[in-house]
């Protein structure tokens, strides 16, 4: 199906001189507010006339009832308005038909196109829309929207698209964690939320993130019901989720997490940042203040200093890595003797701390001495993950129902994690395969 579509630009511009931005910006705002929408309105409206016209004679036609039946007679019209990136679309009356076979009626248009019944929207909007309240409060995303586009519909409409858009689900893809031991993220955060009663109670975030060992980030999944992480192990066993042995669990040391995830991983390692704040927030606990915490993060910053050879595993020889392991064993004896100086100064919160937190500050050297595969010493990738979340749930809006908390969690993680899969999924979406080609070109008159 090929045609030509001529448009007439008229040009007025003042003889002594204009400026050069004015013209820019009348263009601009120009093809934006009237010529992309009018194009598109015109090339569909082309479309519909070949459409009806083969139903008219009785020729073959792309378009097929659900009963695939395509002996089709002409059934009257409809108007259809569509909301689009280019703006909104008014076809104040396209054909409709009706199947010979089972009586069915519909829009030979719509479904040439690929657009349901009572659709309201095209993808390419809707991703859009979701791309702009991922990091905006629904108002300001219909702002900007709106500024884009030319579409004036209601926020609360972009709302009710985030909950219906079915963009968030979290699949593993096939084949992306491997057979090689990769690691797992988790964390979790607070926020304000309301109650299926309507009164304010505090929301709960937790979020899981994947690497496996070509470097690729995954999504796990996010939970925003009041999951806690033995619930949350039980359904990454009813999804399948396998991980190779060896996997190693990064986080810090929130209640409960390491335990509850204990299966799905070989170890734990314990991430260093958070040992040393977390160090000086119990010692704050017995009392202790800057000056007296200080010096211990400082020991706790040189104890952790245990660095891996960056060459390849195989090509460190047996007696670097001797040394390796030993100097891992002095740095547990020095967080004996710094459990200790804190006893010994009633420090005991964060001698407990310590002591508890111990068997889980080295595993990543002990991994690399027993697979050759290193692991990060600290959950800096979840870490800015829950950024990006605590950012748009938190600062920018709150007082969030768990449905809506729960979508917009997923579509930031998504958007933020896997840029490659969400562009993938709307693509596929929108269904572009190279079926549409277009050309311009300036006629001189």
């Amino acid at each position: 199906m090929q045609n030509k579509v001529t448009c007439s630009l008229g040009v007025c511009l003042l003889e002594n001189g204009f400026s050069a931005d004015e013209l820019v910006c009348r263009l601009k705002d120009l093809f934006e507010e009237k010529a992309f929408g009018e194009i598109l309105k015109h090339i569909l409206l082309l479309v519909e006339e070949v459409l009806r016209l083969n139903v008219m004679l009785g020729k073959a036609s792309p378009v097929k009832c659900e009963c695939g039946c395509d002996r089709l007679t002409l059934n009257g019209g409809q108007a259809r308005t569509i909301n689009t990136g280019l703006g909104n679309i008014v076809l104040t009356r396209i054909a409709r038909v009706k199947c010979r076979q089972c009586g069915k009626t519909f829009s030979p248009l719509m479904r040439f196109l690929g657009v349901a019944p009572h659709q309201s929207k095209t993808a390419e909007l809707e991703k859009l829309v979701l791309e702009e309240t991922a990091g905006n409060s629904y108002r300001r995303a219909n702002k900007s929207v709106r500024k884009m586009t030319g579409i004036t519909v209601g926020h609360s409409t972009f709302h009710n698209w985030v909950l219906k858009t079915s963009a968030d689900e979290i699949k593993i893809p096939d084949g992306i964690i491997g057979s090689v031991p990769g690691e797992i993220f988790a964390d979790g955060t607070k926020c304000k939320s309301i109650g299926t009663d309507g009164k304010p109670v505090r929301g709960d975030i937790k979020v899981m993130l994947g690497v496996n060992a070509n470097g690729e980030v995954f999504p796990i999944g996010t939970w925003t019901h009041h999951e806690n992480w033995e619930d949350i192990s039980r359904q990454i066993d009813e999804r399948k989720v396998k991980f190779p042995d060896g996997t190693i669990l990064v986080s810090d040391g929130e209640p409960g997490l390491a335990e509850a995830l204990s299966k799905h991983a070989s170890a734990q390692q314990r991430c260093h940042w958070h040992l040393t704040r977390d160090t000086y927030h119990a010692m704050w606990q017995d009392g202790g203040k800057t000056n007296d915490a200080r010096p211990v993060q400082d020991a706790l910053k040189a104890i952790f200093a245990v660095e891996l050879p960056k060459d390849d595993f195989q090509k460190v020889t047996e007696s670097e890595k001797d040394d390796i392991e030993e100097r891992m064993e002095k740095a547990e004896n020095h967080i004996d003797k710094l459990i200790a100086y804190l006893r010994s100064k009633r420090y005991d919160t964060a001698a407990d701390y310590l002591q508890r937190s111990k068997a889980y500050m080295f595993n990543y050297v002990r991994r690399w001495l027993r697979l050759g595969i290193s692991c990060p010493r600290a959950s800096s990738l979840i870490e800015r993950t829950m950024r990006e979340i605590a950012r748009r749930v938190k600062k920018i809006s709150y007082n969030w129902k768990e449905d809506g908390l729960g979508k917009i969690v997923k579509i930031v993680l998504k958007l933020f994690s896997q840029p490659e899969e969400w562009e993938r999924y709307w693509k596929d979406r929108m269904n572009i395969n190279q079926s549409v080609m277009l050309s311009f070109k300036i006629l001189k008159t």
